[in-house]
């Protein structure tokens, strides 16, 4: 039947063909004119049944998607609504949704293991963020041409800390073939079902079947299995299934939430040990003990890591990566068939051509972001001097943030754009991991590295090393001189500057001048402590008698929840917290509920201006300013600075990228005011 929104304009989207139909909406393939980009157009046709109470929760769908900035989150570009349509316009990915795989046959365990670890990374975000999704299956999993995943759909997700429910009380919601027990019972929800909707997927991806009898059509028959029947074993249908992984879905599906898995990335380390496979990321990091500087020179604070107290250990690893490489060369050649794998990443490595001319970097220059943005034909250039099998390499300081999973995004779109390969390698707020990453990514065949660097001191041989061998190195910093490479970022000074000044009127203004104040800073990155120096410069401009407690660790939510908490257990009185980013805002605010702090009687001042800032700041909850990222206008310079790296351009060494304004409720409520409802 032919199609009528065909050839139809939607907003800025022209509608070309239909993906996929739902039972509430249709799917399109569109073209978004303004920016010369396919999406996937999700659209509900609305008429004179659907009341009011539909439009608040489809604006709240698109308000809860904003807010899921994750490599493994499909994001959203845009929506709009008016009487006959609603419309959410999200990223286009070639290859189809896990549904469709499953529809081709069994999937290997080791990719099962892949995917599976990407949708639990996702997943574990959301959770982080209070938001249950409610709908899990496998028609919600999409995936790009190179096999990665990405959760979507989370329309009929909820956010826990609010009492009211999306839908009207006593319907269910979701798909009962993946629906938990509890959920099946109209229950109270926790992220605990998700993980049972988890391990129906796992289910579905290790037997080739789902764990209870969907043939018939009775609802009934399939709520009661789920309720009170245990599930075949998979290895009664798929008799390759390992005991250990059949462990692992069991567990998942347990009908006491109790009994399963206490979180996404658990059950997903749990998969990969079962698999053989390393157990993968963590998001929950060794606590560091928090130290406090007493005096502007203590500005070197060594994380808590088994080599820290080892100084020679770093050259020796240095020494014993290039004895293995040697090693497998000399095995490889003697013997191809056992090295087969190992043959391959080095050919790679090998095989990648440098760039036909080498680029001059102008020491000790720098320039906008706005003067490198490249031409048609230097883009075309890059894409040929990187060689068929290279690609860029980012490799990044972590995925627990909202700036730094959506930096991976950014790039990740850019080069896509620009005909790029692209690969991002998660540093896990690990130094000597992101070493390790840095070399990996080079044996991959990376023909150019974007670096957001944790320790440079750690880096400097390999960031040098890749250099020499004319592969571009461009750094998400501002400080790094003789790198050899180019340095991306802003004048952080200047970025932390605004924030202090901020927090010293609401000082000098609310609290008479006095204010006790602890600084969360992460200094093993001089940038990053310039950054802090910013914030208490312009905090003692305008609060001069205001007294700095301290800097403590922060940086992520890990290290800004441990610092935090640790004062809190010493007795030590704070009323005003400045943190270099909001990442470890939310740590720090994670320690003060916990242990009961009024939210009114401590004031955050923060950087980044992430979707829950916006929210804790609408709301008045600990944290009042925020300064915006740049983080799309980052992106978009490290990649322009590869680009002219891989054409043998000139280009200044410094890249500046200009701050952004401060996020108050003042400016939210302004903005909401000025924001005219998008129309379709």
């Amino acid at each position: 039947m032919p199609d009528s929104l065909i050839g139809k304009k939607i907003g800025e989207f022209v509608i070309e063909e239909r993906l996929g139909q739902g039972a509430m909406a249709t799917v399109y393939k569109a073209f978004e004119t303004s920016i010369n980009r396919h999406v996937a157009l999700k659209v509900i046709k609305l008429d004179e049944t659907q009341q009011e109470e539909f439009r608040q929760r489809f604006a709240r769908e698109a308000e809860v998607i904003a807010k899921l900035e994750h490599i493994h989150i499909l994001p959203i570009y845009a929506y709009g609504i008016n009487e006959e349509i609603a419309y959410l316009a999200m990223r286009w990915l070639r290859g189809g949704s896990l549904s469709e795989m499953l529809k081709r046959g069994n999937i290997p365990l080791e990719q099962t293991a892949h995917i599976f670890q990407q949708v639990a990374q996702g997943l574990a975000f959301a959770h982080s963020k209070g938001i249950i999704h409610r709908d899990l299956k496998p028609s919600n999993i999409m995936l790009d041409d190179a096999g990665n995943a990405y959760l979507t759909d989370f329309g009929l997700a909820k956010l826990t800390e609010q009492s009211g429910e999306i839908t009207r009380s006593g319907t269910i919601v979701g798909t009962p073939a993946y629906m938990s027990p509890e959920q099946l019972r109209g229950e109270p929800l926790d992220h605990r079902s998700d993980l049972y909707s988890l391990g129906v997927i796992l289910y579905n991806m290790v037997a080739g079947r789902l764990p209870f009898d969907t043939s018939t059509s009775d609802l009934v028959s399939i709520i009661y299995q789920h309720l009170e029947k245990p599930p075949t074993p998979p290895r009664e249908f798929n008799p390759n299934t390992p005991p250990a992984v059949e462990e692992v879905v069991l567990k998942a599906l347990q009908k006491d939430r109790k009994d399963r898995f206490n979180s996404a990335i658990e059950m997903s380390r749990a998969l990969n040990l079962a698999v053989g496979l390393p157990a993968g990321s963590s998001t929950n990091l060794h606590p560091v003990k928090p130290v406090q500087f007493n005096n502007p020179e203590q500005r070197t604070l060594l994380l808590s890591s088994r080599f820290r107290n080892h100084p020679w250990v770093l050259p020796l690893i240095g020494l014993g990566l290039a004895i293995v490489v040697l090693v497998a060369a000399l095995l490889i050649y003697q013997n191809n068939n056992a090295f087969q794998q190992a043959t391959y990443a080095t050919q790679t490595a090998l095989a990648v051509p440098p760039p036909k001319t080498v680029a001059t970097i102008l020491t000790g220059k720098s320039a906008m972001a706005g003067e490198i943005v490249p031409t048609k034909d230097q883009i075309e250039a890059a894409a040929k001097n990187i060689g068929p099998t290279g690609f860029v390499a980012y490799i990044a300081c972590n995925q627990d943030s909202e700036f730094h999973a959506g930096m991976a995004r950014e790039l990740s779109d850019i080069a896509k754009s620009y005909n790029m390969e692209y690969k991002l390698y998660d540093s896990q707020t690990d130094s000597y991991r992101e070493v390790t990453l840095f070399e990996k990514a080079r044996a991959e065949g990376a023909g150019a590295m974007i670096v957001c660097p944790l320790d440079y001191k750690l880096l400097t041989a390999s960031v040098k090393s890749a250099v020499t061998a004319h592969i571009p190195v461009v750094l998400q910093a501002n400080d790094v001189p003789d790198s050899g490479g180019v340095m991306v970022g802003g004048d952080d000074h200047l970025l932390g500057l605004e924030p202090g000044r901020f927090a010293g009127k609401i000082v000098r203004d609310e609290m008479g001048g006095q204010a006790q104040v602890i600084i969360l800073d992460y200094p093993d990155r001089a940038d990053i402590v310039s950054r802090a120096n910013g914030l208490e410069d312009g905090l003692k401009e305008f609060a001069p008698n205001a007294t700095v407690i301290g800097r403590y660790l922060g940086a992520t939510r890990e290290f800004g929840k441990a610092s935090v908490e640790k004062l809190i257990k010493d007795g030590v009185k704070f009323n005003m917290i400045l943190s270099i980013n909001d990442a470890g805002s939310f740590g720090a605010i994670d320690a003060m509920a916990e242990a009961g702090i009024d939210p009114s009687s401590v004031v955050i001042v923060s950087i980044d201006a992430e979707a829950l800032a916006r929210e804790y700041i609408r709301r008045g909850y600990f944290i009042r300013g925020s300064v915006e990222s740049s983080r799309v206008q980052l992106a978009e310079a490290m990649m322009d600075a590869t680009v002219q790296l891989l054409n043998g351009s000139t280009i200044a060494e410094s890249i500046i990228v200009p701050p952004k304004q401060i996020i108050t409720k003042e400016t939210l409520e302004q903005d909401s005011t000025e924001t005219p409802t998008p129309a379709a």
